[in-house]
């Protein structure tokens, strides 16, 4: 690039740190995170070697900031959350444009904690960064501000708050000419057209959508041809051989294959947009529950003379009425259940609650708890898409298990699926919601 080879002839640190920060957010922008990542490691490394601490901490405040979008470009969301971390230290010790370097840094905070599924952090973070940009004028930050704002209020139902939201935001990405800023606030309208079921807006959105996309592949292809153009160029000034060409020639076909397996999808994805969203729409009415265990009259029956020889059909249907709003509780998530804390809550003994757990929910304590564990695991993973990213050690930890390891192998004998395998199934566009569902009540 033009500006690399002027600043190439250079001995300012703080121009060349600029220009690094700059040809990596374009790199990012097409979608070029190798070259991204290039420039801006190359901008880290030029920015220590710049003396003045107030602009040597501002400087740092952006190249962390641009390294965190480098992670969000990547979806590495903890990373990105560290970045943003770092870039705010740095922020609290310069004083050069510290209102946007703040603002960017909450802007980055709420997006992180947004992808991680901590919505009442990210909301923290993305009102703060609103309150920070009032008497400001609008940019491309405020549209990404209001487009988070409008994916919380979507978690939180208010559709309302998030219409305005998506009002502002569409407003300035109308105006704008930057296609990335089209491909974020066109996901986020995509997804409150679903929430609000409306099928005219959402094709719309979608077809925008597509446009954009095709727009920022070809960029990316643009970008790809010139490098490799450059390659030929100094492949044969240098060399001039046969093998040199050989090897364009091959890269070449490659990305025209590549091109052209792009272009295939593409079409096969948009002949699928009106599917997908009635498959969407479906997926948001349905109510996943995991049902609790009924005693059958008949089994109760026939039963009945040897549990009078243990308890009364009264006491019987009195624990059984506990164990019932002991589930509702979520109590069996609690890593230090036991069945004698579990008999004080059911007002019995562990003799009489052991017996009523063999009897009626098919095996004993342990399994008992466990099988409850793992529905509330299986309605999690159906319900939310965030949590399944968690790592296995974190789903173990929420449902109440003492190691990932155990928790895996509970999973699998009570589904019959790696936890792993199943968020796969889940993931899959073919898998189908009854066959899901059945998984769900194993």
């Amino acid at each position: 690039m033009q500006s690399e080879k002027i600043i190439e002839n250079t001995d300012n640190a703080i121009w060349k740190a600029r220009v690094y920060g700059f040809l990596s957010s374009e790199f990012r922008f097409m979608g070029l995170f190798d070259k991204s990542k290039k420039y801006f490691e190359m901008g880290l490394n030029i920015s220590k070697e710049i003396t003045n601490p107030e602009v040597a901490n501002n400087t740092m405040a952006m190249m962390m900031q641009e390294m965190a979008y480098y992670n969000i470009g990547r979806r590495k969301f903890w990373n990105s959350l560290k970045n943003a971390r770092t870039a705010e230290e740095y922020t609290k010790t310069t004083t050069s444009f510290k209102q946007h370097l703040t603002i960017t840094n909450e802007q980055l905070l709420g997006y992180s904690y947004y992808n991680l599924g901590n919505f009442e952090e990210s909301f923290k973070h993305y009102q703060k960064a609103f309150d920070l940009l009032k008497d400001t004028p609008e940019t491309y930050m405020t549209a990404l501000i209001h487009s988070g704002l409008t994916l919380l209020y979507i978690e939180k139902n208010d559709l309302k708050k998030a219409k305005e939201h998506l009002d502002i935001t569409l407003r300035i990405t109308e105006e704008s000419k930057n296609p990335s800023l089209k491909n974020e606030v066109y996901n986020t309208s995509e997804k409150y057209y679903a929430a609000t079921k409306d099928l005219e807006d959402y094709v719309k959105t979608k077809e925008k959508h597509d446009t954009v996309k095709k727009v920022l592949q070809k960029n990316q292809q643009l970008a790809a041809n010139k490098s490799y153009s450059k390659i030929d160029k100094e492949n044969v000034e240098i060399k001039k051989n046969d093998s040199s060409k050989m090897i364009i020639i091959l890269i070449i076909v490659l990305l025209f294959l590549i091109g052209i397996i792009l272009f295939v999808r593409y079409r096969k994805k948009q002949r699928s947009n009106i599917e997908h969203f009635k498959k969407i729409i479906k997926e948001l009415d349905e109510k996943q529950s995991v049902p609790f265990p009924v005693v059958d009259e008949m089994i109760k029956e026939e039963s009945q003379a040897v549990s009078q020889r243990m308890m009364s059909s009264e006491t019987e249907q009195k624990i059984l009425d506990f164990l019932q709003k002991f589930e509702e509780s979520k109590l069996y998530t609690d890593n230090g259940i036991s069945l004698s804390y579990l008999a004080t809550y059911c007002e019995t003994n562990s003799k009489y609650l052991s017996y009523v757990i063999n009897t009626h929910k098919e095996g004993d304590f342990n399994r008992y708890i466990n099988t409850l564990r793992i529905n509330y695991v299986i309605t999690n993973l159906k319900k939310n898409p965030v949590y399944r990213k968690y790592k296995l050690a974190t789903l173990a930890e929420d449902a109440g298990f003492s190691s990932s390891n155990k928790f895996s192998l509970i999973f699998k004998k009570v589904t019959s699926f790696s936890p792993s395998t199943f968020i796969k199934y889940l993931n899959e566009d073919g898998i189908e919601g009854q066959k899901v569902t059945d998984l769900g009540e194993v």
